[in-house]
């Protein structure tokens, strides 16, 4: 039987190129929040971090910024800045000091995480007041008609191919555990213009397109796609697409 790390892996390794291209950034004034509410920015860590598009955020920030992560493939196309520093490995075994970190952000991974163990390790790693952050963004929105199109073959027809776990994020993890002090944060919006072809491309990189492909029912998201298409019209065409972002984030206090 797989654990949620043999999962995960399965789920996202060998997609890097394609995260890096499609999937959106987050907004600069995320990185401003979060940075704000640490009383000290000498080392943040973005765990479970992808291609780093958090990562690179968060060295705008702290002296040293540290990325984790289970897939080498998404490793080997993240972004890259002085002072950022990649590690193969698990969220909830780090190879990181003892009260070394800062910041502790998890941007679209939590929910793959064995969360116990990996607040035992928050709590070993984390320096005095530090601050710790699960990060989410939902379905999308696309600012045009064709989003009619979108939201109802989403939820009727390829809703069903994501893995349990997927919950979580539509629901911005509020049924996770999070045993710190809560702290409240501001409204946040991910805005990435897209023609057909990078949304589409967007699409391709859920775990719930790639569920799909193993069962070998990519037939009902190419349907999904050709309806998408037609509403679309002109396919270089630029619409806005908008992803509600969730963020609970807490104080870490080791008493």
């Amino acid at each position: 039987m797989k654990t949620q790390v043999g999962k995960m892996v399965d789920l996202f390794e060998g997609n890097g190129s394609n995260y890096a291209a499609y999937r959106p950034a987050y907004p600069k004034e995320l990185g401003e929040a979060l940075s704000q509410l640490c009383s000290r920015h000498q080392t943040a860590l973005d765990v479970g971090c992808g291609t780093g598009q958090l990562t690179s955020l968060l060295s705008k920030h702290f002296t040293s910024v540290i990325g984790t992560d289970t897939s080498k493939s998404q490793l080997e196309f993240a972004q890259t800045a002085d002072n950022i520093r990649y590690l193969n490995e698990p969220a909830e075994q780090t190879s990181l000091e003892n009260a070394s970190v800062d910041l502790i952000v998890v941007a679209q991974a939590a929910h793959w995480f064995n969360l116990e163990a990996f607040y035992q390790e928050v709590k070993r790693i984390a320096s005095p007041d530090a601050v710790i952050a699960l990060i989410s963004y939902g379905v999308p929105y696309i600012e045009a008609s064709v989003n009619s199109v979108f939201q109802q073959r989403y939820w009727q027809q390829v809703h069903k191919y994501w893995p349990d776990e997927r919950k979580h994020v539509e629901n911005g993890y509020i049924e996770l555990a999070f045993p710190f002090e809560e702290i409240d944060f501001p409204e946040t919006f991910i805005h990435k213009e897209m023609n057909f072809d990078e949304f589409i491309g967007y699409i391709r990189t859920w775990s719930a397109y790639k569920k799909a492909q193993e069962l070998q029912e990519t037939a009902i998201f190419n349907s999904f796609f050709e309806q998408l298409e037609k509403s679309w019209g002109d396919k270089a065409r630029n619409y806005q697409v908008t992803w509600p972002i969730s963020v609970r984030v807490g104080k870490v206090i080791n008493y």
